[in-house]
Order: C-alpha cells, then sequence, then structure tokens
C-alpha cells in the first residue's frame, strides 16, 4: 500500500511539474489567440537548475475591455487558496456589469498571500484598467492578509470598502449576539450620517466592545451613509468575488495548466451566455435594474409629492406618515440618498416625478 502510495504521488508531482514548464509556452498561446491581452508570469532563480515559479498574472483583452467600457467603477478583489499539489493562492478581481452580473477582469497564481504579490497584482491591474483617479475605481475586498497597505501604496487615498459580512464573522467570534447582528446591519443599511449615528449608539448600548471595535473601520469603508456616490454600487458585501471563488472551486484542486484552462473556458462561456440573454432585450434599463424600479414605483404611489414653489419645478417635498425628505428632479437627488447611490430613483424621486407627469 505504501509503495502503491508512493507511486501515485511521483505520478502527481510529475505531472505539475510538467504543467509548471509548459507555462511560458501556454502564455503565448493566450496572446496569440487573444491579442491585447496582458499574460505574464514571474519567477525565482534557483542557483542551480531551473528557476522556481513566483506567480503569474492573465488579463484578457475582452476582459478588459467589457469592464471599461460597459461596467461601472466598481472592482471586487478576493484571495483564495489552492489545492493543487504545490499550492498557492488564486488572486481575483471581479466587476460588476449593467446587469449586476459578476464580470471577472484579472486573475493571478501566487505562490503566498502577501503584500508584496498583492502590489504586483494591483500594479497590472492598474496598468489595464487605467488611471484610478481618471475612472474614479472604488474597490471592496475582505481584509485580506497585505491587501490593505498594498492597495494604498498602489493607489493612494483610492476608495475602499470592506465586506461587512466578514466584519460580522469577526464580531461573531467574540460576540454571538442575534440583537447586535441586526444593529450591524442597521449602521450598514444607514443611507445618511443621522441614521448611522443613532445605528452606531444603538451599538454602543447593546455591546460597548463591538460598538470599539466598529469604530476602528472609517464610516465611508463599511456604511452605505459614507459611500461616494459616484460607482452606482451600494453593495455592502464582497458578493461578487466571493460567487466567482465558490463557482470555480472545483477547479482550483486541478493542476496549474488544466485549471487556467478551466477558468478561461468558464469566463468565455459565461459571458457568451449573458450577452446571448440580452440580444434581444429592447428595453432602456438592463433587466434587473428595471426590476428594481418597478419596485420603486409601487411604493412611490404610497407617497405624497409637494412642489416647493421654484421657478423651474425641479424641487419637491415628499411625505408619508409624518416622514419628510427632499428630492431634486434636475439634479436627480433626495434627501434620503438613495437615488445617488444607485443611479435610481427612489420611492420618493418616482412620488416627485409622477407629480410633475413625466
Amino acid at each position: 500500500m505504501y509503495r502503491a502510495m508512493e507511486m501515485a504521488k511521483d505520478i502527481i508531482e510529475g505531472t505539475e511539474k510538467e504543467q509548471y514548464g509548459k507555462l511560458h509556452n501556454y502564455l503565448s498561446e493566450l496572446l496569440k489567440a487573444n491579442p491585447g491581452s496582458t499574460c505574464t508570469m514571474s519567477t525565482h532563480p534557483q542557483p542551480e537548475g531551473l528557476p522556481k515559479f513566483r506567480s503569474l498574472y492573465i488579463c484578457l483583452e475582452a476582459c478588459k475591455r467589457g469592464f471599461k467600457h460597459g461596467c461601472r467603477p466598481f472592482i471586487c478583489l478576493d484571495g483564495t487558496f489552492l489545492k493543487g499539489y504545490f499550492g498557492g493562492q488564486l488572486l481575483t478581481a471581479v466587476g460588476q456589469d449593467a446587469n449586476n452580473h459578476l464580470f471577472p477582469i484579472a486573475y493571478a497564481v501566487v505562490d503566498a498571500e502577501t503584500k508584496e504579490n498583492w502590489k504586483w497584482f494591483l500594479h497590472l491591474l492598474h496598468e489595464d484598467i487605467g488611471d484610478y483617479k481618471e475612472f474614479g475605481w472604488n474597490f471592496m475586498s475582505d481584509k485580506q492578509k497585505g491587501l490593505v497597505p498594498a492597495l494604498q501604496e498602489v493607489m493612494p487615498r483610492v476608495s475602499h470598502r470592506f465586506c461587512v459580512m466578514h466584519m460580522w464573522q469577526n464580531l461573531n467570534k467574540g460576540w454571538k449576539d442575534k440583537e447586535l447582528k441586526g444593529a450591524l446591519w442597521q449602521c450598514a443599511r444607514a443611507m445618511t450620517d443621522l441614521e448611522f449615528n443613532n445605528a452606531m449608539a444603538y451599538v454602543k448600548r447593546i455591546n460597548v466592545g463591538a460598538w470599539e471595535y466598529l469604530s476602528s473601520y472609517e464610516q465611508s469603508s463599511w456604511s452605505k451613509s459614507g459611500f461616494s456616490e459616484w460607482p452606482k454600487v451600494d453593495n455592502v458585501t464582497n458578493n461578487n468575488a466571493e460567487s466567482f471563488n465558490a463557482t470555480i472551486v472545483g477547479m482550483r484542486g486541478k493542476s496549474i495548466l488544466t485549471m487556467l484552462e478551466e477558468m478561461r473556458f468558464y469566463i468565455m462561456r459565461v459571458m457568451a451566455q449573458h450577452k446571448d440573454a440580452l440580444a434581444s432585450y429592447t428595453g432602456k434599463l438592463a433587466p434587473i435594474q428595471m426590476s428594481r424600479l418597478e419596485k420603486e414605483k409601487k411604493e412611490g404611489n404610497y407617497w405624497e409629492a409637494q412642489w416647493v414653489g421654484d421657478d423651474e419645478h425641479n424641487i419637491f417635498e415628499v411625505r408619508r406618515h409624518g416622514h419628510r425628505v427632499t428630492v431634486n428632479t434636475l439634479e436627480r437627488t433626495c434627501t434620503c440618498r438613495k437615488w445617488q447611490l444607485t443611479g435610481l430613483p427612489c420611492c420618493h424621486g418616482v412620488a416627485a416625478i409622477q407629480r410633475k407627469n413625466h
């Protein structure tokens, strides 16, 4: 039995080594088949023998072009372990298209998840997608090892959100409290500073330790009340990257060339399916956004909009059951901030638009 296991190990290890030896040729073939892609690899030189694999990075031209021309400026970053014989880490950057489908942008295989490897990955990503200041990229991630300082070094002062689900998992290790969980999500979903401050005060009454932990995070990094209005994405969790990693979980245990090829085929197939599904669609908004707007329209029927008397007939006070907000239909803003964060009219905005018969 032991001898059989040793032979199996030698076969597996040999196959893995052979595939690593073919990586340069594989990346060259990728570039030939996908001109404009970025496919690069780095190695550790060895005093004797062949260089040792360090990392590789792939950003296919279709992904690069599709993200810049068809997705919102919002990128989810994540790292996950590989289950093959030699291990390693898979780093991913995933966007979100107009119909809220996840959109893989780039991926890399590295020997370990470190600050230096994240910097290497982010430098290449930065070169592929353009200047983060010009396009206003927003990032979301968990607190991956080395990622936070690497992102701040490569793209200083870039907008960076943290996954609230990950924050709750950290809190839950010390305080298993359903009331605290509800308060945390209330803070995350708060749209205004007033709502956020009230929710945080509630957390403090429940558990001072949890309040101190949450206070260590910038409000703009985890609560909708502090999010940038530019990307038109109000996500508070890193679901895009998590979903992508969950989808490819079966591939992560395979030999490196097999895994990379299956990932490439999966990305190609999913992009083609999404394109085919929308090919005959004629609406002005993507289907998922149209569905969200219909819900706001139904809710808007319960709100009363009153014109305040401005000359341009754009400003309205919208109220219901003593709750009042101000809507400006020209600037497309509401004091609830939902319109600004998502780009879709909130129920208050819908009520004002209907009041204008628009």
